[in-house]
């Protein structure tokens, strides 16, 4: 699989963007590159200042970065 800055985001690897919560933020990087939010679920993550969050109702009030990360899978 190749990056997501290189498959989605013409080979951006920083954006500048402000959401309330990852939620948003999803709806934003959507709307940047269409399709990334139908694969974000299966094969994204999102670091927000350095700790994996789940949540993605999670609050990104007073953030200073949010890291989309690939999955890993193996065995």
């Amino acid at each position: 699989m190749p990056p997501f800055d290189q498959e989605f985001f013409g080979g951006k690897d920083r954006l500048e963007l402000e959401a309330r919560s990852l939620f948003g933020l999803l709806s934003q990087l959507e709307s940047l590159a269409p399709g990334f939010s139908d694969l974000a679920d299966v094969r994204a993550a999102f670091a927000v200042d350095g700790v994996v969050q789940p949540d993605w109702s999670t609050s990104l009030e007073g953030v200073q970065e949010v890291i989309v990360l690939q999955r890993v899978a193996g065995g």
